[in-house]
């Protein structure tokens, strides 16, 4: 069974998601996606990401410390047999995570000028 390939950690906003790809096969491949966190310093599976058929895996809620370092790991599962793991770089939210930039909402009343910012969305 191949092993995921192009695994790549995105993150705008937190929403902190890891995506793969894989090639297609004549029965449906399942993932399993574990995750590292530094102060743990094993893996764990990612309870949401568990035999998923998606090539894509939401960790957002899993990160806790936004500055510790984060290693993630995904295998294929088909049928009965499996991959072995990829794992990622080290991925640290501070550091490789995007916040995009604030809505703002102008408006005149008479003689002022109001400024609204909303947080990213």
């Amino acid at each position: 069974v191949p092993s995921p390939t192009q695994i790549v950690v995105t993150s705008e906003n937190f929403k902190t998601i890891l995506h793969w790809q894989y090639p297609p096969m004549s029965e449906t491949p399942h993932f399993i996606v574990e995750i590292k966190p530094y102060k743990l310093g094993r893996y764990k599976n990612i309870s949401t990401c568990v035999n998923i058929s998606a090539h894509f895996c939401d960790f957002s809620r899993e990160i806790h410390e936004p500055f510790d370092s984060h290693w993630l790991r995904v295998k294929a599962v088909v049928g009965s047999q499996q991959s072995k793991y990829v794992e990622t770089n080290e991925f640290i939210l501070q550091k490789h995570g995007k916040i995009g930039p604030p809505k703002l909402n102008l408006s005149r009343h008479e003689d002022k000028i109001m400024v609204d910012i909303y947080h990213p969305a």
